[in-house]
Parts: C-alpha cells; structure tokens; sequence
C-alpha cells in the first residue's frame, strides 16, 4: 500500500456518516484506563506538567489549536453527513439543537476566550498537543454522530423534559464552576506579574539592583505560596471550592462534559 492509497483511506474514514466507522471510532474509548493508568506513575508537581524541550510550543497557541480540533470536527462531521451544513442543523431535534448549542458554548470559551484571557501558559511538548487533538478528534466525532444519526435524546413526557432540564442547569453549573475557578487561577498570575513589577521598580528606585525578586516577595498572612521539587514558585489557590479540593476547576468541567455527553 502506497502513501497515497493510505491517505486515501484516511480521508474516507475520518468524519464518515457509516454506522460501522463510527461505532469503531467510539470503541477507542474502551482503551481509555490503559492510556491512563501509566499516568499515575508520571510526577507533575503542584499539577504541572511542563518540562523544558526543544519540541516544547508556545503554551496559549498550543492550547488553542488543539482545542479547535473539537468544534472543527464536529463541524466537518456534520458536513460529511449532509448534503447542507445548515439545512441539517435546522432539522435536529428541539433537545439535540439544545446540546449543540450547549457545547459549541463550552468550545467557545474553552479554545479562544479562556486562553486569550490567561495571562499565560506554559510551554507545552509537541506530544501534549498531538494527543490531546487526536482525543478531541474522537471526541466531537462520537458526538456529533450521536446527536446526528445514532443517538436520540428521550424528552417525551414530564418526566424527560424534567430529566433534561436538570441536566442543563446541571451543566450551567459545571460550566459556571469552571470560569469562576479558572478565573482564581488567572488573578495569581496576574497578581504575581504585578507584584514583581513593583518589586522591580522599588529595586531600581532604591539602587538595590534587580535580583531575585520571587524570593523576596512577601505572601501575606493569608496566602500561601510554595516552592515545588522543579524549583518553581507557587501560590496555592484560595476561595470557591478551592477550600475542599484541588481542582474544582477540573471537577466542574467534568461536571459540564458528563452533562453535555450523557
């Protein structure tokens, strides 16, 4: 088999409306706790992952472009289903309109307004970025081929239009959790990047020399930063639910994608 012939069959299985091809896709989740259970051995201190690497891209547009690979799929899977894009939106159900909608909103914020809110990101190997976009490949796919041809939301009578209700305020919840939580995150960085220009700039006022000025900085009463093994510096996130766990951020995100998915 040439390269051509194998390109060939890429394109034809990649976004097909065939039951089969999508029901194979979807299988690839299956294998999900043996990609996942190496992870557990992998140290990430205080949650990062980032290690210094000559393969290593910029963080936000990392993050982007392999954030995009989700509505993109789901966009060209719905293509490849229909004669017009458009007309096909149109004709889905009332409920799975609702779940379209709800998750081009997720993607929205997820690939383009959270990052290009983030005051930064860190670096990010090429492998992340390859991983992560053929996850969300598979992902919009299985999706979208659910909301288009195999799958049927059940909202007949009052107890399923309750059922989905729910589930909506459910995931508004998640999806709210997740930008106030991301949010807490973002006002370290952003007051850390303060703090240190106005170290700096007391430094060179005093004729002190700039320094390290990460060292120096006083935390306060009420904050409380730490050094990791990596020899960074971090604040320890507070307020929301920050107060019972470590990732409500996470956790509110996978409350919105269990809601958006089941």
């Amino acid at each position: 088999m040439d390269f051509s012939t194998a390109l060939e069959g890429v394109r034809e299985h990649m976004f097909s409306p065939d039951a089969a091809v999508w029901r194979a896709h979807v299988r690839f989740f299956h294998f999900a706790p043996i990609v996942c259970a190496p992870m557990a051995l992998i140290t990430t201190p205080m949650g990062k992952t980032s290690v210094n690497s000559i393969f290593n891209l910029p963080g936000k547009l990392s993050w982007i472009l392999m954030e995009l690979v989700s509505p993109l799929s789901f966009l060209m899977t719905v293509y490849r289903n229909s004669a017009t894009l458009l007309a096909t939106m149109a004709a889905l159900p009332a409920a799975h309109k609702v779940l379209t909608a709800l998750y081009f909103i997720h993607y929205a914020h997820r690939a383009l307004i959270s990052p290009l809110r983030a005051p930064s990101y860190a670096p990010a190997h090429i492998v992340v970025l390859l991983f992560a976009s053929a996850f969300n490949y598979l992902n919009a796919y299985g999706l979208a081929g659910w909301l288009l041809r195999h799958g049927h939301v059940d909202v007949e009578g009052a107890g399923g239009q309750l059922r989905f209700a729910a589930g909506v305020a459910i995931w508004a919840i998640g999806f709210a959790g997740n930008v106030w939580h991301e949010d807490i995150l973002y006002e370290i960085r952003r007051r850390a990047k303060r703090e240190a220009a106005q170290l700096a700039a007391r430094k060179k006022r005093d004729g002190d020399g700039v320094g390290d000025g990460m060292q120096e900085l006083d935390a306060g009463k009420d904050r409380l930063v730490v050094r990791a093994d990596n020899g960074h510096i971090y604040e320890v996130p507070q307020g929301g639910l920050y107060e019972y766990c470590w990732h409500p951020h996470v956790s509110s995100h996978t409350t919105l994608q269990m809601m958006q998915q089941g």
